[in-house]
């Protein structure tokens, strides 16, 4: 393959990513939108990363129009300079897509293991009448008077 081949071929794979990208990002829109949630089109990283190849595409197209002066004479004046903006549009919303990937990687919580707090335990027992309340309340102080004692064994054997 030459080279003209080889940019017309990534052209063509960088257009159906982008179009890819660009539909899925969309799909997730919609999805959140039937959340009731409207975040900005900027936000979502699908769309983001869509237009960014839809823009090399485009600086591969255009990489090879001016190579090969498939644009008259009287638009070179016209030609380079856009060539240059798209590259460097693209070039500025690939960085905006790696800023944003990383802040939302930073953004996602961390798995951890479920620990029952207070709050979970108070939120269990409104639903109890207060003779079940009385006899958790029961349950839990004998479990802490066995938790302290087996300490005070363990203390007394160390």
């Amino acid at each position: 393959m030459g080279q003209t081949q080889l940019i017309t071929l990534m052209c063509i794979i960088f257009v159906a990513l982008g179009i890819f990208n660009f539909l899925t990002g969309r799909r997730r829109m919609q999805q959140t939108y039937a959340q009731g949630i409207r975040p900005p089109w900027y936000k979502q990283l699908h769309v983001l990363i869509g237009i960014e190849y839809g823009l090399i595409g485009l600086a591969f197209l255009m990489n090879i129009g001016i190579g090969y002066h498939w644009f008259p004479a009287s638009l070179n004046s016209i030609t380079l300079p856009f060539y240059l903006v798209v590259l460097f549009a693209s070039g500025i919303l690939a960085g905006v897509v790696i800023y944003q990937s990383i802040t939302n990687a930073r953004r996602r919580p961390q798995p951890t293991q479920a620990v029952p707090t207070q709050e979970a335990s108070i939120d269990k027992t409104m639903h109890l009448t207060a003779e079940e309340r009385a006899a958790r309340a029961e349950k839990l102080r004998e479990r802490r008077q066995k938790a302290a004692a087996a300490r005070r064994r363990r203390a007394g054997k160390a």
